[in-house]
């Protein structure tokens, strides 16, 4: 019997239920796979303003960084996972092709005939009792964990580009106040040569002692201004804009975390252990293993499933089903590989070394509170400090500014110097509380201060 060939590959005696079903199989095999979203790191960034702001280096710190490309590709891996998992009690379509030839054994010599089949085979698995609701289980959890990771490096990494923001102004600062140092001792030591050369008035012992002085005050000074390219880089790689540094930034407003009262530590103990982020990410890890090794016990449970086959022959023989309709029970009997043993074992030690990590996170969040509220009680002392010495220094200022345009005494360079210093610590303190505040909103699970504010604006 010939075959003559239609559309899709399908042979003209196949029966039209059999030819459509075969079509829809092919074209579900020939589907086209969706397009990737674009590259991130291919996409053209918008410039930084001039000046740059906080607000605005927070609102540039984006999703495009690289450190939360990593965090948001974990969460599309966990929900992969979750599909794959869900997708357990889904209907499965073969298509069974086998064109063939036979000769029957009846017949003497080669007599050979066409003797094709074609069908399609329809699976559904009905029940694993259980094995399938723990993976989906743990699917679901580990998913919930990534999220939060997610949600945990977004806020991590606005701290670290406060951090950025604030190491370039207190770099621009520090450069001025060495620049200050310097040109105070640069002076100082021409003044002493002058005299020297001309008068003879100061040995050679104090020149040189003057001199050494300002080549340590020289290399402060460069020293700083090379840390002033090293902070801006490193805001400009927080800020996904590896090439463009800020030169001029505006100094923030950090009234939303000025005023507060520190909190007494034990009270916020209880707080942080329950609301941490870093735990409530371990918490579903813990979760989720604990649903793995569940799902990992149900290895060797039975599985009860059903099939349905449609099929066409070019040979009608009575033993033949066209139509046929399975219900199947598979039982393990033997597991020589150890497999499910295997499995179990890998799932329960798993478990515990995330229940371990949990445990040890735990302690480091204790100390880490500890020091973070001892360090904002340093950092009150310090403010009153820099506070008290910014208002002498302004005093001085304003005394060496009187006495020399009364041409009584020359220190006056040296009452800026301290004021460019004062400037700087002064800095140093309110940038340092604000960090401090930030991270502990951040282990308390509240949103950015400074974000909070301007959305409520």
């Amino acid at each position: 019997m010939n075959s003559r060939f239609c559309c899709w590959g399908a042979p003209a005696w196949l029966s039209a239920p059999a030819r459509a079903w075969a079509a829809a199989a092919v074209m579900v095999m020939l589907w086209p796979v969706p397009a990737l979203a674009q590259d991130p790191s291919t996409m053209v960034r918008p410039a930084l303003p001039v000046p740059l702001t906080l607000l605005d280096a927070l609102t540039f710190a984006g999703e495009s960084h690289p450190q939360l490309r990593v965090a948001e590709a974990a969460v599309g891996l966990a929900e992969i996972h979750l599909r794959e998992a869900q997708a357990s009690y889904g209907i499965d379509v073969t298509l069974d092709l086998q064109p063939r030839v036979a000769s029957r054994a009846t017949l003497r010599g080669a007599n050979f005939e066409n003797d094709s089949r074609y069908g399609i085979v329809v699976r559904k698995r009905l029940s694993d009792f259980g094995r399938s609701t723990s993976r989906r289980k743990a699917a679901a959890t580990a998913m919930k964990g990534e999220e939060l990771a997610y949600r945990l490096a977004r806020d991590q990494h606005a701290i670290e580009v406060m951090e950025r923001f604030f190491a370039v102004i207190l770099a621009d600062l520090r450069y001025q106040a060495d620049d200050e140092s310097m040109t105070v001792s640069f002076f100082r030591y021409k003044r002493l040569a002058d005299r020297q050369q001309r008068f003879e008035q100061y040995s050679e012992l104090e020149v040189k002692e003057r001199e050494a002085d300002y080549r340590e005050a020289f290399v402060r000074r460069l020293r700083s201004d090379l840390d002033r390219r090293e902070t801006r880089n490193r805001l400009a790689l927080a800020l996904d804009h590896p090439d463009q540094l800020s030169g001029d930034l505006e100094m923030p407003d950090l009234a939303p975390y000025s005023g507060r009262e520190i909190p007494d530590y034990h009270e916020l103990l209880e707080q942080v252990l329950a609301k941490a982020p870093v735990l409530a990410v371990l918490h579903e890890q813990v979760a989720s293993a604990r649903a793995s090794l569940a799902a990992a016990g149900k290895h060797n449970t039975p599985v009860l499933s059903a099939e349905f086959q449609a099929r066409d022959y070019a040979q009608e023989i009575g033993s033949r089903d066209q139509y046929r309709v399975d219900l199947k029970m598979t039982v393990p009997l033997m597991d020589g590989r150890r497999l499910g043993a295997t499995r179990v074992a890998r799932a329960r030690n798993r478990l515990y070394q995330l229940q371990a990590q949990l445990a040890a996170a735990e302690y480091r969040l204790r100390d880490h509170l500890l020091e973070i509220v001892h360090q904002l009680q340093i950092n009150q002392a310090e403010q009153a400090a820099a506070f008290a010495q910014e208002e002498f220094r302004s005093y001085y200022q304003d005394r060496s500014r009187a006495l020399y345009e009364l041409e009584l005494r020359s220190d006056l360079g040296d009452a800026q110097a301290h004021v460019a210093e004062t400037m700087w610590r002064s800095a140093r303190v309110v940038f340092e509380r604000a960090l401090l505040w930030a991270e502990l909103d951040a282990l308390l699970g509240r949103p950015l201060a400074l974000i909070q504010g301007r959305q409520q604006q």
